[in-house]
């Protein structure tokens, strides 16, 4: 039992990892505007996407390498998702007051 709740967590984390990835290059070619908006849509989506795979029924040595790349393809579509909700809804307004100013 614990053995296999170290082994899930390892594996959350790995896939949190490789989600990060995308975000870190969405985020780069956007230079950061909105960039902690879409932090946990990333998460969301290459956790969830990774999940699918096992689901799906691929558990075997070919479904780890899948879902590490479900991880990484979900992030990125759940990340510029929330990049264009960032753009499409003016949210860099809503939230100016929030950020630091320059003088």
């Amino acid at each position: 039992m614990l053995f296999d709740a170290i082994f899930l967590i390892l594996f959350v984390a790995t896939w949190l990892l490789i989600s990060s990835l995308s975000w870190i290059a969405l985020s780069l070619r956007r230079r950061a505007r909105g960039s902690l908006w879409a932090a946990p849509f990333a998460a969301a989506g290459g956790v969830g996407g990774a999940v699918l795979v096992p689901v799906a029924g691929l558990s075997n040595e070919l479904g780890v390498g899948v879902s590490m790349l479900a991880a990484l393809a979900g992030s990125g579509l759940a990340c510029w998702l929330g990049f264009r909700c960032w753009d499409r809804f003016g949210l860099d307004r809503r939230f100016a007051g929030w950020s630091r100013r320059r003088r």
